[in-house]
């Protein structure tokens, strides 16, 4: 009987801690688990929020992103809207407008280091140098209501420059022009078919009541609507304004009479 009890006794207490072996085990395992879930999970939700977000970029093609772009409205103080003033510019550094050059007929006409110099080959000679080129198709001086012609002209020393600006050129026989003479006199003439003619502008030399310096003179003719203003060094010849009248062509020149002419900072601007 002792013996029964003493088995019964190690039975029970082998069963006993079996049964306390197991449930440590899964506890653990349970334990384990929960704390992978809660990695997971927490993963997961990461992953979620990246996912959720991603789609919304990608799911729009990129041609139709593109195209949303190209539709924003342009803002109004883009650079299209930039006051745009077309202007020629002859800054004789080189020839690339095409300026008559070399000796042709009693002249020798040169260009290089900023100047249009032009210079009698025959000295009794009583022909002037001339010179003119076509302006750019958006420079038109009978409609623009707007332009400045200007240009310093230089002599020997001691002289006054002999010469000045020649516009609204057609060719050499059709053209009107802004001169001074060795005097300090002014000429403003048109021309037609080589006759000078004196409808709306003086024909001969005039004293132009402006102070005319030796050396260097700057021209300068402005059109402003229906008015045509003549400059000498800034001051307007005492007889100006005229009234405008079609002009025979768009070119602009230059023409000179004395031993040696120089031109300079040649310029036709539209616009104020």
């Amino acid at each position: 009987m002792r013996i029964f009890l003493t088995m019964s006794f190690i039975l029970l207490t082998m069963v006993l801690s079996l049964a306390q072996s197991t449930r440590r085990a899964k506890s653990a395992v349970y334990s384990a688990t929960s704390d992978w879930q809660k990695v997971t999970l927490k993963a997961t939700s990461r992953l979620a929020t990246s996912s959720a977000a991603t789609p919304q970029v990608a799911s729009t093609p990129v041609s139709q992103r593109f195209e949303r772009m190209e539709t924003v409205p342009v803002s109004p103080t883009s650079s299209a809207n930039v006051d745009f003033r077309p202007a020629f510019v002859g800054d004789f550094a080189t020839n690339r407008n095409g300026w008559k050059a070399g000796n042709q007929g009693d002249y020798n006409y040169q260009i290089g280091m900023g100047r249009y110099s032009m210079r009698k080959l025959n000295t009794r000679t009583q022909q002037v140098a001339f010179s003119a080129v076509e302006l750019p198709a958006d420079i038109n001086l009978n409609k623009a209501d707007i332009f400045t012609i200007k240009v310093d002209m230089l002599a020997d020393s001691g002289k006054v420059p002999m010469g000045g600006i020649v516009f609204g050129v057609k060719d050499s026989l059709n053209y009107s022009a802004f001169t001074l003479n060795a005097k300090g006199e002014v000429s403003i003439i048109r021309v037609a078919n080589g006759k000078t003619f004196s409808d709306y502008m003086p024909g001969d030399y005039f004293s132009p009541g402006v102070s005319i310096e030796k050396n260097r003179n700057r021209l300068m003719i402005q059109r402003k609507g229906e008015s045509l203003r003549f400059y000498i060094n800034a001051q307007e010849v005492r007889t100006s304004p005229y009234q405008f009248k079609m002009l025979s062509g768009n070119g602009i020149g230059l023409m000179a009479s004395g031993y040696w002419t120089s031109f300079q900072k040649l310029s036709v601007t539209l616009g104020p």
